[in-house]
């Protein structure tokens, strides 16, 4: 958000102004071009091949004889030419170089070439005609870097050039000493270009440069990658003494490019990175200049380092930090001048009362697209100055009326986009606004009168002159109730802006049309509100006692039929195990037990039975192959677990959705406990999270070695060969304890 130049428009045509006689064409009437005109200005832009029509135009003025007639400004925008063609030799009426008089030239738009180290340009432009012709030995071209397009500015001084407008010409290279010769130049602007290479000395002899604007250069390599900006120094901008403002927004940056950012001097007080793609700033990296203005807006991290900034308290007034991924304003503390603070589309939730405490001037605040919710004590009323508050988009819910109390001294508040539950107080903060909007003027910010290169304040001194007046259906009666209503008025209000929700009636509505404070109280039957009052205090103990207990049998009757199953289980085991024991040699009907939930039948059928019976000749069970039919499901697993040598648990998030499975879990569990048995195995088909994990599972996998099913096809040979291992070990193991059952 920098300031384009004033006396050129966006596309590079000279701007009409007062004192300048601006000339388009060479054929210049005679009551037109009188002695008495001043001529300043040529605008060629749009004029295909310029430099015959400029060097007629040159030749008009020596025919006036007129000290007085110089050219000031000169704009060859969008002519299509291919380099800076030699024009700067024309002389004036009183035998002036063109390059004497020059103060204000664009080449806006022109697609300059670039050029390699092995090639040469070998013509310049003769002065005096329409021509060109060989540059003679020792040209200055060579000392240039070697670059087409600049080859125009060669062995030229410019004594009184203030602006070049080098924007969008396709440049992709400053080479060495391009700019030398400009010692006035005050302003350069590179931007939209595709630099990607600054030589060394390319700023050389700009002493004088207060502004250089690089912004918006996208070069991209023969892939179509973008290109990053390097130079050949690393403190490129060293020799720019004088250098106030630095615009390096939208051009690709690394951290390697950080180090054009040090060591900028005292006189430094503008810069800006938007969208350049760094994620951090070195510590106190600002700290030898006197930043006024920065914009850090949209590379995400790069306020990382708390201290990026510190150095610069005493300095700093503007600051652009949209999206970048703040959660809070610790990184502002003790910045006692800054006045406008742009924090939108971050992610800040809470606004702490001793950072803005100490943020004695500032005028605005952004915090819209944040998280912030309603407040109730004080906050922003600390900062005195405070004019504008944008809270749109965040979290606040309800309006309260110490909300109200601390942004009573706000002249502009934004608080539409937050999903309020209606209230009295959120009518009586819109009626407050609406009276403010009728009884109070408000002025735009204050705008500093030193050079400030950057539209910040414009930016939201425009919202203000844009908002919308309020409507409300109000007589003369209906703002009587709003005794004290502060000065804020809603810079956002749009006729639905500001809507709220209406709990008691489950809808949406405007603010404008919910019922005030005062005329609530007013209207309350006190004796009705007792009545209800009884009747509510009544219901609200029949639902703990009676409704809530119904609810929670019913809300968990799954899990308290599963724990009754589990009770029984386990008093029938202990029934079971009390006598029965398994001596050495005992003969198993299988090898291992699989249990599987049936979403999962396909991968144990189509993978896992071949690999294990064929490949590893172990048999399974699996229950719908191998329970016998008649018996209960309880019957069956336990009867089938102790017939087996060891199980097997094929563990999925759909495995713990089933209640059989997880029943099955308990009694291997059981078994690993009660028997002090040890062969189980644990399969899982996908990663399971701790927060979805049972305490059964839970103790399980901390407990034992389990081995997990690759999503990758070259690593599924190793998970076969650890489960043969595993399967192979405890077929062949004897029995040394009791069985299940």
């Amino acid at each position: 958000m920098t300031d384009v130049q004033d006396w050129v428009d966006e596309i590079g045509s000279l701007k009409p102004m007062k004192e300048v006689k601006q000339h388009t064409d060479p054929s210049c009437p005679k009551e037109k071009c009188s002695n008495e005109d001043i001529i300043h200005s040529f605008d060629l832009s749009g004029t295909t091949n310029p430099v015959p029509t400029l060097h007629t135009l040159v030749n008009e003025i020596q025919r006036t004889s007129s000290p007085s007639n110089t050219v000031k400004y000169l704009s060859l925008a969008r002519c299509q030419l291919t380099r800076i063609p030699h024009i700067f030799g024309f002389r004036d009426s009183e035998g002036r170089w063109l390059s004497d008089t020059l103060e204000y030239m664009s080449f806006y738009g022109n697609s300059f070439l670039g050029m390699s180290s092995d090639d040469q340009y070998t013509m310049t432009f003769n002065a005096t005609g329409a021509t060109e012709m060989k540059p003679e030995e020792g040209s200055y071209i060579g000392e240039m870097g070697g670059n087409i397009w600049s080859s125009g500015l060669a062995s030229v001084k410019f004594n009184k050039l203030k602006e070049l407008d080098l924007r969008a010409c396709s440049i992709q290279t400053l080479g060495e000493n391009v700019f030398q010769g400009m010692e006035s130049l005050t302003a350069l602007y590179l931007g939209e270009n595709e630099i990607n290479h600054i030589a060394a000395t390319a700023f050389v002899g700009l002493n004088n440069l207060m502004h250089l604007d690089l912004s918006r250069n996208k070069a991209v390599d023969g892939d179509g990658k973008p290109k990053n900006l390097a130079s050949d120094r690393y403190f490129v901008f060293q020799d720019l003494t004088g250098l106030v403002s630095l615009d390096l927004s939208h051009t690709k940056l690394t951290q390697r490019n950080l180090g054009m950012l040090v060591g900028l001097g005292k006189k430094f007080k503008n810069l800006s990175i938007c969208e350049s793609g760094l994620d951090s700033l070195l510590p106190n990296i600002f700290n030898t200049t006197s930043l006024e203005v920065l914009d850090i807006s949209g590379n995400n991290g790069i306020m990382i380092y708390g201290d990026s900034l510190r150095g610069v308290e005493k300095t700093l007034k503007v600051v652009f930090a949209r999206d970048i991924g703040l959660q809070d304003m610790e990184t502002f503390r003790d910045f006692k001048k800054l006045e406008i603070l742009q924090l939108a589309h971050n992610e800040i939730s809470f606004i702490d009362a001793s950072v803005v405490q100490t943020l004695k001037k500032l005028q605005v605040l952004d915090l819209n697209n944040n998280r912030l919710p309603a407040w109730f004590d004080k906050r922003f009323s600390y900062m005195p100055k405070l004019k504008l508050l944008a809270l749109r988009n965040n979290n606040i819910n309800i309006i309260s009326e110490e909300m109200i109390e601390d942004v009573l001294n706000v002249h502009y508040l934004a608080l539409s986009g937050n999903f309020i539950v209606c209230n009295c107080h959120a009518k009586d903060l819109f009626k407050m606004a609406y009276k403010n909007q009728v009884t109070r003027h408000s002025g735009l910010l204050k705008v500093p009168t030193t050079g400030m290169y950057h539209l910040g304040y414009a930016f939201y001194n425009n919202i203000i002159e844009d908002r919308m007046d309020m409507i409300l259906n109000c007589d003369k009666h209906c703002l009587e109730d709003i005794e004290v209503s502060g000065y804020f008025k809603l810079v956002d209000y749009t006729p639905t802006s500001y809507t709220c929700l209406m709990v008691s009636e489950s809808r949406s509505m405007l603010v404008a049309n919910v019922t005030s404070c005062k005329r609530a109280s007013r209207e309350v039957d006190y004796d009705a509100e007792l009545a209800n009052g009884r009747l509510v205090l009544l219901l609200i103990l029949i639902i703990p006692c009676v409704l809530l207990p119904v609810a929670g049998i019913y809300m968990f009757r799954r899990h308290l039929r599963y724990c009754f199953i589990t009770m029984r289980n386990s008093a029938m085991l202990s029934i079971i195990t009390k006598n029965e024991t398994i001596v050495e040699g005992t003969v198993f009907n299988y090898d291992v037990f699989v249990s599987y939930c049936n979403e999962d039948r396909g991968w144990v059928l189509e993978h896992l039975l071949p690999h294990i019976e064929a490949e590893c000749s172990v048999s399974a069970c699996l229950h719908e192959r191998d329970f016998q039919v008649g018996l209960s499901i309880l019957e069956n697993i336990v009867s089938c677990m102790d017939r087996s040598r060891s199980i097997m648990l094929i563990i999925s998030q759909r495995f713990l959705l089933s209640h059989w499975c997880q029943f099955e879990m308990h009694l291997a569990q059981h078994r690993l406990l009660e028997t002090r048995r040890e062969d189980l195995t644990l399969v899982l088909l996908e990663d399971i999270p701790r927060r979805l994990r049972p305490n059964t599972l839970h103790y399980l996998m901390v407990t034992k070695t389990y081995i997990v099913w690759p999503k990758d096809e070259g690593e599924r040979s190793l998970f076969w060969r650890r489960l043969k291992k595993t399967l192979i070990s405890q077929k062949t193991k004897q029995v040394e304890n009791v069985s299940l059952a």
